[in-house]
């Protein structure tokens, strides 16, 4: 038990070391990721579909 208290203690103090960044900058960085992920989805959504129906159509043509 007295080293797991040594362990969290030596944790903590690694923690006040951190660098932590800025609220504005994590939700800057939050939108800016969502948004991304968002576009990138959307753009594979299309491409998806324009690969299935141009697989559709060129499957129909053979018969």
């Amino acid at each position: 038990m007295e080293k797991l208290k040594e362990f969290i203690k030596s944790v903590r103090k690694e923690l006040d070391k951190v660098s932590w960044p800025k609220r504005n900058l994590v939700v800057k960085a939050t939108i800016s990721v969502i948004i991304f992920s968002l576009a990138f989805g959307i753009s594979l959504w299309v491409f998806d579909l324009v690969f299935t129906r141009l697989i559709h159509f060129l499957l129909s043509l053979r018969g």
